[in-house]
C-alpha cells in the first residue's frame, strides 16, 4: 500500500492546504509543492502518522505520500530480456541463467515526474463520475433482476415431486 487515504479522504486536506495557499501565496515555494523535490522533501515523506492534528503540514504531507503513490501507481517498468551465448562474457549486464540459455537484461522505469498539485481535484471528480457510474449501473442491474424474478402480477406455482 502506497498511500493510506483514498482520494476521498485526501480531498478534505487538500482543500486545507489550499485555504493556506490562499492566505500566503509566498509559502507556496516553502512548502515545496512544486519542488525542488530534493532529499528534505522526500524525508518529509517518510512520516506515517494517521492522527490529523489539524496543522498544514499534516495535511500537505500527506497530499505529497499522495502525489507520489500515483506517480508510482502510474509508471511503467520495462525490461528488456536478450539471448547470449553461453561462453559469452557479458561485462555490461548483467545475466540471468535458465536451464538452456543465459539471458542479459536491464531494466528501465518511465514517466517518474511527480504528479502535479493542481491534478488532485480533478482525479476527486473523476473517482466521483467512476463511483456515481457504478452505482447506476449496479442498481439498475439489481433492479432488472428483481422485476424479471417477481412481478406482483404473475402467479408462482410449487410442484412438489416424489423422490
Amino acid at each position: 500500500m502506497l498511500d493510506l487515504l483514498d482520494i476521498e479522504g485526501l480531498y478534505p486536506l487538500y482543500n486545507r492546504v489550499e485555504r493556506y495557499l490562499e492566505e500566503f501565496p509566498e509559502e507556496r515555494k516553502t512548502l515545496q509543492i512544486d519542488g525542488p523535490y530534493d532529499e528534505a522533501f522526500y524525508q518529509k515523506l517518510l512520516d506515517l502518522s494517521t492522527e490529523d492534528d489539524g496543522t498544514v503540514a499534516f495535511a500537505l504531507t500527506k497530499v505529497q505520500q499522495y502525489r507520489v503513490a500515483m506517480t508510482a501507481k502510474d509508471c511503467s517498468i520495462m525490461i528488456a530480456l536478450s539471448p547470449c551465448l553461453q561462453d559469452a562474457s557479458s561485462d555490461q549486464r548483467p545475466v540471468v541463467p535458465s536451464s538452456r540459455s543465459r539471458f542479459a537484461f536491464s531494466v528501465s522505469v518511465l514517466d517518474l515526474d511527480l504528479k502535479p498539485y493542481e491534478s488532485i481535484p480533478h482525479q476527486y471528480k473523476l473517482d466521483g463520475k467512476i463511483v456515481n457510474y457504478y452505482s447506476k449501473t449496479v442498481r439498475a442491474k439489481d433492479n432488472a433482476v428483481m422485476s424479471t424474478r417477481f412481478k406482483e402480477s404473475e402467479d408462482c406455482t410449487l410442484v412438489l415431486h416424489k423422490v
